[in-house]
């Protein structure tokens, strides 16, 4: 259920609502505090007034300290859709009894089908349970504590780095069997494999970041200098080895293996290689030369297009004389020379040293 709600645009939007920083959160920690319970209901007042009935109007300006006042009172408190005006106080919601509710306490019951029938937010704070509960439509989530979200966005860190680390080996050893003309379908479904391992992990992060609210920032942080340059590589690497047909549509194809609905199919080599569009592990393949080019300073991903349409894969390019390369439109001697220079380099570092040398020579 949980991982349906952070894939929801309107479930996301309501748990930044009430993540950490927020007016809202703190008006929730104040209850929660006092060991007190509350119904609070955020949505469209067209929506949502029309099935209450009691308490009295307000019509203020939403504060921590007003709400947690207010919850003093038995019944709900209605807020607008921002939470930023409190609409109504103690009032009585009244649900369509007919609506299944898997609840058994008369708060939770009213809250679930009060938000099935509306399809707004409700925070159910349980008293005695010391919880709060969130109904929007037909789900529900209980809040967890920061501290709790914060130990396993360590941990999927913890694990995100150690994946990068195998990733980056990964791109070493396929350079070095790039060079040495040894690339099979089965190396490229690997290190694709890896990628999407990597993607997987930071989609989870992901979510903890968006409960954490402003808790959250330094996590958000870490994550973006552990991911950066990930799809952009896997990108590149697909741009080399899919066929002309798959080439096409990178980006449908990338959705296609974000939808693999588990670890397990994930880290299914058949599976990955089905996508791609390989049959035989041991498939011969050979670069177009996207990725070693991307690797040589200042040259603009045009001149790249240009460079790699005018030779038929990297074993080609490697070939290539300064002459030849100064006649591609946007080269010019410098970048020629560069060029050259930069590739002979590469093919060097892969005869005398391990693959993992090959990334420092640039």
């Amino acid at each position: 259920m949980e991982n349906s709600i952070f894939k929801r645009k309107d479930w996301i939007k309501c748990l930044k609502l009430i993540s950490p920083g927020n007016p809202l959160r703190d008006g929730v920690d104040l209850i929660l505090d006092a060991r007190g319970g509350a119904l609070i209901v955020v949505g469209n007042p067209d929506k949502t007034l029309p099935i209450t009935v009691g308490g009295f109007p307000l019509d203020i300006e939403f504060t921590p300290a007003r709400l947690f006042e207010l919850s003093k009172m038995d019944g709900a408190i209605i807020l607008n859709a921002d939470a930023k005006t409190i609409l109504r106080a103690n009032a009585l919601l009244i649900p369509n009894p007919n609506i299944p509710t898997v609840n058994t306490g008369s708060r939770h019951q009213a809250a679930e089908r009060f938000a099935k029938q509306t399809g707004e937010l409700i925070i159910a704070i349980s008293e005695r349970r010391g919880a709060v509960t969130l109904y929007k439509g037909d789900l529900s989530y209980l809040l967890k504590s920061s501290a709790s979200i914060m130990s396993r966005a360590n941990q999927a860190l913890t694990t995100l780095d150690s994946y990068k680390q195998v990733f980056n080996r990964s791109l070493e050893h396929l350079s070095v069997l790039e060079f040495t003309d040894s690339v099979t379908a089965s190396d490229i479904a690997n290190i694709i494999t890896r990628a999407e391992m990597l993607k997987f992990i930071e989609e989870e992060i992901n979510t903890y970041i968006i409960q954490l609210g402003k808790d959250g920032l330094l996590t958000k942080w870490q994550l973006l200098e552990l991911m950066s340059g990930v799809e952009e590589i896997e990108a590149l690497i697909l741009k080399d080895y899919l066929s002309e047909e798959k080439l096409r549509d990178i980006p449908k194809l990338l959705e296609n293996l974000k939808q693999l609905k588990s670890e397990q199919e994930i880290l299914d080599q058949i599976i990955v290689m089905k996508y791609l569009g390989f049959n035989n592990p041991d498939q011969p393949l050979v670069p177009r030369g996207y990725r070693v080019l991307d690797n040589i300073p200042r040259l603009p991903s045009p001149i790249v297009e240009k460079i790699v349409g005018n030779y038929k894969n990297l074993n080609e390019l490697l070939g290539a004389k300064e002459e030849e390369l100064d006649k591609i439109e946007g080269v010019g001697k410098i970048r020629a020379h560069q060029i050259v220079n930069c590739l002979m380099r590469m093919k060097d570092i892969t005869k005398t040293f391990s693959s993992r040398n090959i990334n420092k020579i640039l």
